[in-house]
Parts: C-alpha cells; structure tokens; sequence
C-alpha cells in the first residue's frame, strides 16, 4: 500500500479534547470543628471520592450546585452552621440528597432534626450519634453512588 492509500485505511486515533473524562465523585463535608474532613479523607481516597470541606463563610447552595456532591456529611449541633440549617439548604437543592447527620445525643436537637427531615421531606438522611467506622462510612457512601448519584460524577457536555 502506498503512503496515500495508508493515510486513507488508518483508523482514526482518539484525540485528548474526544475523551471525556471522569470527575471524581464529591463528598461535601460541612465543617464545624476542624478535622471532620481530615477524618473522612483517607478513607474517600480510597474509594476514589473527593472530600469538599465547606466552612460557614462559604455558600452551601452555591457549592452544592457546582460540586454537584454524591452526599453532605454534617454535624447536628455545629458550632458555625447547626445541622438543621444544612439540612434545610440541602433540602432546597435535593430533598433526595444522602445526608450523613452526626446527632450527638441530646434529645431536643434530635426532636428538631426529626421535625425537619419530615417538614421539608427529606428522604435520605441517615443519623448517627459518632461519625461510623470506615465499614460503616463506605457503606453509607456506596448506598449514596447506588442511589444514582453516581451519574453526577461525570463531566460531560450533555449533562
């Protein structure tokens, strides 16, 4: 075959802007104390999923939109941004939204977050006293990408 006829039968090679690349999932950790995203990241490495820490001078909403998370970790009685607030924002983005709520055990502020999961019909809010093991982590995350929001992992175009 000549140089001509070769050029013609090449098969077409993918160029870098043709591949669409996957974005890595989004945990958003809203924090209230320091560290509650350095707790969670080692872990989220693994499972190939990026921690966005979020602190009270920062705009939920906006971030929420943006980093399009796969779920919201918070703590119910935040220094900064209490849990109720969060949820309420989450709410207003996604009711279906996976939150990990991390209670405590004071029972009026347990009676408040049951009030607004029901108000503002949240339907995927899971709460625990203490942040889970890792087992007990990567299980809620895996229920959360399980749930679909895997799919706003990826970057597309058409998305």
């Amino acid at each position: 075959m000549n140089d001509l006829a070769s050029l013609l039968y090449r098969a077409p090679t993918a160029q870098a802007s043709d591949v669409i690349s996957p974005r890595r999932a989004v945990l958003m950790v809203v924090e209230s104390r320091n560290g509650l995203s350095a707790m969670v990241e080692g872990l989220c490495d693994h499972l190939e999923i990026t921690v966005q820490s979020v602190h009270s001078s920062q705009s939920l909403p906006q971030l929420l939109v943006s980093e399009r998370p796969v779920a919201v970790l918070a703590e119910l009685d935040g220094a900064d941004r209490d849990g109720c607030h969060v949820m309420m924002e989450v709410a207003d983005y996604d009711p279906t939204l996976p939150i990990l709520l991390l209670t405590g055990s004071d029972p009026a502020l347990l009676g408040a977050a049951d009030a607004v999961i029901e108000l503002w019909g949240l339907s995927a809010v899971r709460m625990e006293p203490h942040l889970p093991n890792a087992g007990g982590l990567a299980e809620f995350l895996c229920s959360a990408a399980c749930s679909g929001r895997c799919l706003s992992a990826l970057d597309s175009e058409t998305a």
